[in-house]
């Protein structure tokens, strides 16, 4: 009984307060980067990034009107990107080649900020994370875009090819 008190007693305490510093990092990075957000999307520095990510996901067969949600994702991460995929989607301004080439990038490359802050603060090279995460990122979507090509369903009243991708179901 002694043995385990004694490592409850030397072990608990310092790792809580590992946790409790880890924690508050955690917390402050993530404020620092909701405020800056905002603060982009109130300069416009965010449509600016846009158009300049569209430049280069273009050659991934990504669309313009699929690129908001995508930076979204990128700086924001996954749950912030998928809300704009749907909002995206919903509205009709992505396609569901859109949604499938976008949705396997930010599985790979989401939270671009906020994860190499993190792990930059436990260590990690950041710089060299980006690079990985975006390169896997792009060669992967890339592949996806030149062997994915959706099957048309034909309209039964009209008689007319309709663009829909195989394994998504329709609305």
């Amino acid at each position: 009984m002694d043995k385990i008190m004694k490592f409850i007693t030397d072990f608990f305490p310092p790792t809580l307060e590992s946790l409790f510093w880890m924690l508050l990092k955690i917390a402050i990075i993530i404020a620092v980067i909701m405020i800056v957000m905002e603060i982009l999307k109130a300069l416009k520095v965010l449509d600016w990034l846009n158009k300049v990510l569209f430049h280069f996901t273009k050659h991934l067969g990504i669309t313009p009107q699929a690129s908001t949600p995508l930076l979204v994702g990128i700086l924001l991460g996954i749950t912030y990107g998928a809300g704009a995929i749907l909002a995206s989607y919903t509205n009709k301004e992505m396609t569901k080649k859109d949604v499938v080439l976008v949705g396997v990038f930010l599985c790979l490359c989401h939270a671009i900020i906020e994860d190499t802050l993190l792990f930059a603060s436990i260590g990690a090279i950041g710089w060299l994370l980006v690079i990985v995460r975006f390169t896997v990122a792009s060669i992967v979507t890339g592949l996806i875009n030149l062997l994915y090509h959706p099957k048309e369903k034909t309209d039964v009243q009209t008689a007319a090819p309709v663009a829909g991708p195989v394994g998504l179901a329709e609305k």
